[in-house]
């Protein structure tokens, strides 16, 4: 189990960045400018790019404390034998999938062998980087922040989660101009830098003070527990509730449905908080698009070859992707774990199979309701394109397009009140600690991503759907009345 857990750490990940990478390059050349191989490179720099912000070996970890603390081992031994580790990883896994993927992108031969180095040149570069001002902070006494914690040699994780955010929008829209333009020059002396970086970036590391790793290592442990800390605090603070005795059900309900019309209304404020920020992102989406959308109208005589109405019409994949990713079932599923079943499950009357498969079904049509607020948008925009850019192509398609996201937002309401039920994947401070909940998480997102590229028909998509959701919805019934006395639990 450990030899497959740290194959599957080292190479799964690559694998599904050049697979991906393959996929949405293909999917560019689908359209006028069949500019495959350039999109492929661009992808590769822009996500290599974010994933720098993300690598650094003198994170603190389990192994790391105890062999340089506990067992005393050099560091710069240490650090080195890391270092020489992940970059074996990254030349064996971008060549077995980085270099094939992309010479099946049309990428030719001699920048495809260059992927595995430019792999090490994004990681080496701003780690030399990092470490060169990390030793040059401390040489000027600089110990703590404002808030008294010990300067790390990692960067602030918000202001990294920031940058990564920024870089994806900004190369989700300079990939558009930069292929309709043609501007590749550019890309390819990024990707050319990168693996010319390796040798300054690797300088720059032997010039380290390798007794400041302890330092480094002890200021990342003493951050990643105050986060830690911190998490739990305000995971338990977001889910308290001041219980107003005289507020109750509105609809003179009794028994279950007076429990959890009970729970949705003192939630309502925290639920709907949750829920401005998924109706942000579909805005800021849906704007986007619009400008989009008005640049094809206002540019191309005909309408009809709009690249939008192309995704919303042909590829209606693209409404499941966006509908998993904005979804507030996996927020209130912790909510009813932390401020309802955390409590009512030491109730007998409460465990019972039908207590517990009523509940349920009443909880998937509360949680699918609060998802239809930015079903609803995305509805009016993807009809608002097909009747600007042309119409219908065959009756009943916009009555579809409405069938084919009421659908899968059901599909997505209830998956992750399922996964809860059959799993509980919550510990006692409200923090996910089942593993295998991350990986059907990953699996389940992978699946919808995927979903985008196959071609099909609104009313394919429509039909698909309703099948899909109602056997998942009966499936997940039976299941529930099966195990979840058993497996809903507080552990």
């Amino acid at each position: 189990m450990s030899v497959i857990s740290e194959v599957s750490k080292a190479f799964f990940g690559k694998l599904g960045l050049f697979v991906l990478l393959f996929f949405v390059s293909g999917f560019v050349s689908a359209f006028e400018r069949p500019d495959q191989p350039m999109a492929f490179i661009y992808g590769f720099v822009i996500i290599s790019i974010g994933l720098m912000f993300i690598y650094n070996i003198f994170r603190n970890t389990p192994e790391g404390e105890y062999a340089v603390f506990h067992m005393g081992m050099d560091a710069k031994k240490y650090v080195t034998a890391r270092f020489l580790y992940d970059s074996f990883n990254v030349i064996l896994g971008y060549t077995v999938f980085g270099i094939p993927a992309a010479i099946l992108s049309g990428v030719k031969w001699y920048l495809a062998i260059l992927i595995p180095l430019a792999g090490i040149g994004f990681k080496v570069a701003p780690l030399g980087c990092e470490m060169s001002v990390y030793a040059f902070k401390q040489s000027l006494g600089r110990k703590k922040n404002r808030k008294g914690v010990p300067l790390s040699i990692d960067g602030n994780w918000m202001i990294n989660a920031l940058l990564i955010t920024a870089i994806s929008f900004a190369g989700l829209i300079g990939g558009g101009l930069i292929i309709y333009y043609e501007l590749y020059l550019p890309v390819v002396i990024i990707y050319l830098l990168s693996v010319l970086s390796i040798v300054p970036g690797i300088l720059l590391m032997r010039k380290f003070p390798f007794e400041l790793y302890k330092t480094a290592l002890y200021a990342d442990k003493v951050r990643s527990e105050l986060i830690k800390k911190q998490q739990k605090k305000e995971t338990g603070q977001s889910f308290e509730v001041k219980i107003n005795e005289s507020e109750g059900s509105r609809h003179g309900s009794t028994g279950y449905k007076y429990l959890n019309e009970l729970f949705f209304l003192r939630h309502r404020k925290i639920f709907l908080k949750n829920q401005i920020i998924f109706i942000a992102m579909t805005v800021i989406g849906i704007g986007l698009m619009g400008v989009f959308l008005y640049f094809e109208i206002t540019r191309f005589d005909d309408v009809s070859k709009s690249v939008l109405r192309y995704l919303f019409t042909k590829h209606p994949g693209i409404f499941v992707f966006f509908l998993a990713a904005f979804n507030t079932g996996g927020f209130m599923s912790r909510a009813m774990f932390a401020s309802c079943d955390s409590t009512m499950l030491v109730y007998g009357f409460y465990r019972t199979p039908e207590a517990l498969r009523k509940m349920f079904r009443l909880r998937a049509f509360s949680i699918f309701k609060y998802n239809m607020i930015q079903s609803v948008m995305m509805m009016i925009f993807a009809i608002a394109t097909i009747l600007l850019t042309g119409g219908e192509n065959y009756f009943g398609e916009i009555i579809s397009v409405i069938v084919t996201i009421t659908s899968f937002t059901a599909l997505f309401s209830i998956r992750h009140l399922t996964v809860y039920y059959i799993l509980q994947p919550y510990s006692k401070d409200f923090l996910i600690k089942s593993k295998l909940y991350g990986y059907l998480s990953f699996i389940y997102g992978t699946i919808c991503f995927f979903v985008m590229f196959i071609p099909m028909t609104n009313l394919f998509a429509a039909i698909a759907g309703i099948l899909i959701a109602g056997l998942y919805f009966f499936t997940a019934d039976k299941l529930i009345y099966k195990f979840a006395p058993r497996t809903l639990r507080i552990k």
